[in-house]
């Protein structure tokens, strides 16, 4: 195991007994400290902040032409080369960003936290990670990075379907209107191609990454301002996937728990 997530773990681990020990022994002051500790880390585990800052400094490039920067801060956000983008593969990369980044650095790890609390969504943030990280990346890790990309194909497996809904409900209610398509996954991944084509089909676009895949080919290509209405329903769909899976999800586990201990 790298040792960064070695580190992660060995520091975490105790640091959460330690809380979790203080929190059953009755304390109303260390019970608020064990909440606010509880929510630091579970917040460490996904970023809509972030995902914001890269997407806006792209949108921004964009708006004012200026092309290198727009590559530039379009390279920070997708592995594949930006030397050779045009504006439509810049936005067609964001926005992919976007959907697929919905999935893995949000909704996962709040699945994870409504059915397996802190423990679960760190234990799939460190999924992601380490796939974003080492996954296939090259012949001395590949190994533990195939292991890593199929970890990660299995945490994101079933947030990976549930993403589509989100973002229809998302668009209506921000007053989106597209035609219902059927869009096949010409993606090489398991899950990515749920989330993106869905973006695709709301967003009526063409997403392509080119020389490997292109979703919702008879489309046209993005621009900035699909990029924005792209962002917009990450946002609302971060807080809607709150309300309508994960607080539910927990009253539903609570009162089986009550239940059971009846």
């Amino acid at each position: 195991m790298p040792a960064p997530y070695f580190n992660l773990i060995i520091n975490t681990v105790p640091v959460l007994a330690v809380l979790y020990i203080l929190y059953i022994s009755g304390s109303t002051i260390l019970l608020i400290l064990f909440i606010l500790i509880y929510a630091y880390f579970l917040k460490s585990t996904f970023s809509i902040r972030g995902m914001g800052t890269h997407i806006n400094r792209i949108i921004g490039a964009m708006e004012n032409n200026d092309m290198d920067s727009a590559k530039k801060y379009t390279s920070m956000v997708v592995r594949r080369s930006t030397d050779k983008m045009d504006s439509h593969h810049i936005a067609s990369a964001a926005i992919e960003t976007i959907a697929e980044g919905f999935v893995d650095g949000y909704l996962t790890p709040l699945f994870f936290y409504a059915f397996f609390g802190l423990a679960g969504a760190m234990v799939a943030k460190v999924v992601n990670t380490m796939d974003s990280n080492v996954a296939y990346r090259d012949n001395t890790h590949y190994e533990f990075g195939r292991c890593t990309a199929i970890g990660d194909s299995i945490t994101n497996f079933v947030s990976s379907r549930m993403a589509p809904v989100i973002f229809r409900i998302s668009a209506f209610i921000l007053g989106i209107k597209y035609i219902k398509t059927r869009i096949a996954n010409t993606t090489d991944s398991l899950n990515a191609g749920y989330s993106m084509g869905a973006m695709a089909e709301i967003l009526g676009i063409k997403l392509e990454k080119s020389g490997e895949y292109i979703i919702n080919s008879e489309a046209n290509y993005p621009d900035v301002r699909n990029i924005k209405d792209a962002l917009k329903i990450y946002y609302a769909s971060s807080l809607l996937s709150i309300f309508i899976f994960v607080i539910p999800v927990m009253v539903v586990l609570f009162v089986l728990h009550l239940f059971i201990v009846l």
